[in-house]
């Protein structure tokens, strides 16, 4: 799989004309036997995150802390799978009003992967839900966003991201759709209304739980919701504005680091800090200095991943706007560091550092299990 300077996202995974119409078939006579939504097993509104891990976590006290410092007083799950959460990380977090949800609780299911983003918003007990990624932060009190125009029409939204998927994918022929001069849905976060798409997910989720076949040529879950939506041919709403990239400079190159996400008004909305994560970030270090984004025109644009210093980072070519990070913005990285400050200073930190190394260690498998060393 590569990504192009263009913006296209290639395969290099050949697939037979049998296989997919075999997936095809499948999938259209999944949709057949989904049963009916639940009207009275979910309500409200929430926000879900999937986290788990020393490196999910330390996003995720971040990312909570910043939210409920905007205002934002929605109930929070955060969905886990195992002993990849301990006990002292449930009473550490306690202060935040969250609720902790294992998935083996409600499901079958034994191995992480792309799949848990769906099976989270799929059994989380909120109807509408806006999903985060545990590295995304919001950049104002995210309540508002149930409000748009195109949620309340649609009962989704999308985010665009910086790729689109070559026409010559085969997901096109398998969901019978030819929408090529669309971008790729970025999924680090989800607007959905369960009830007015309940198919739509539950599809979303049966090409997850097929990923050995469809990850060969789909980028994990990241566009699963889009081509769910798409093969049955329902409306949904994306955020007309490309994401910007924000990061930092080094020896005049750009490195950047973060997808700046909008809203419907063009404000800043999300900031999704995926390629720097806080885990690896130091506490004197600045990540958010400028900002690198695409006028909404046909002029050229073009996408650079590079590696530095072993880590992945993205700069844009062609018609490029450039600016400075906002006081706002650079407020709200000291914030999140100092966040970060606390989180490692904790003792909690420690623990639950030493109880991530013996749960790989020993391969334990009960998930209630606590480890005194």
């Amino acid at each position: 799989m590569g990504f192009t300077k263009n913006r296209i996202r290639s395969i290099d995974f050949k697939i037979s004309q049998s296989s997919i119409e075999l997936l095809a078939h499948e999938w259209k006579e999944h949709v057949k036997i989904i049963p009916p939504y639940p009207i009275d097993k979910f309500g409200g509104k929430g926000i879900v995150y999937t986290a788990g891990g020393i490196t999910y976590v330390s996003c995720l006290w971040i990312s909570i802390n910043i939210l409920r410092e905007s205002g934002c007083i929605l109930p929070v799950e955060i969905w886990h799978l195992g002993n990849e959460i301990s006990l002292d990380i449930i009473k550490y977090f306690n202060k935040l009003n969250v609720q902790f949800r294992n998935f083996k609780e409600v499901c079958n299911v034994d191995k992480p992967g792309f799949h848990l983003k769906p099976l989270a918003i799929l059994n989380s007990q909120f109807k509408e839900i806006l999903y985060l990624d545990a590295d995304n932060i919001c950049f104002n009190n995210p309540s508002e966003l149930f409000d748009m125009e195109g949620y309340q029409r649609t009962g989704t939204t999308f985010w665009p991201d910086y790729w689109f998927t070559d026409s010559k994918n085969p997901i096109w022929e398998i969901i019978g759709s030819d929408a090529y001069h669309l971008p790729e849905q970025e999924s680090g976060q989800i607007l959905i209304n369960k009830e007015t798409c309940w198919k739509e997910l539950n599809l979303c989720m049966h090409f997850n739980q097929l990923g050995e076949y469809y990850y060969k040529f789909l980028y994990g879950d990241k566009d699963t919701f889009k081509f769910a939506w798409s093969a049955l041919k329902t409306v949904y709403y994306m955020i007309e504005k490309s994401p910007s990239n924000c990061g930092t400079w080094l020896n005049d190159s750009f490195n950047g680091n973060t997808m700046i996400q909008y809203d419907d008004k063009n404000a800043v909305a999300f900031l999704h800090r995926n390629l720097l994560k806080w885990d690896i970030t130091l506490l004197h270090e600045r990540g958010w200095e400028g900002i690198k984004s695409f006028p909404n025109d046909n002029s050229l644009k073009e996408v650079y991943l590079q590696n530095v210093n072993g880590m992945m980072t993205v700069d844009f070519g062609g018609n490029v706007i450039y600016e400075e990070t906002s006081p706002d913005i650079k407020n709200l990285e000291n914030k999140c560091l100092d966040y970060l400050k606390i989180w490692r200073e904790s003792d909690t930190y420690f623990k639950f550092y030493e109880y991530i190394h013996f749960i790989h260690k020993r391969n334990l498998q009960n998930s209630t299990q606590s480890i005194e060393v």
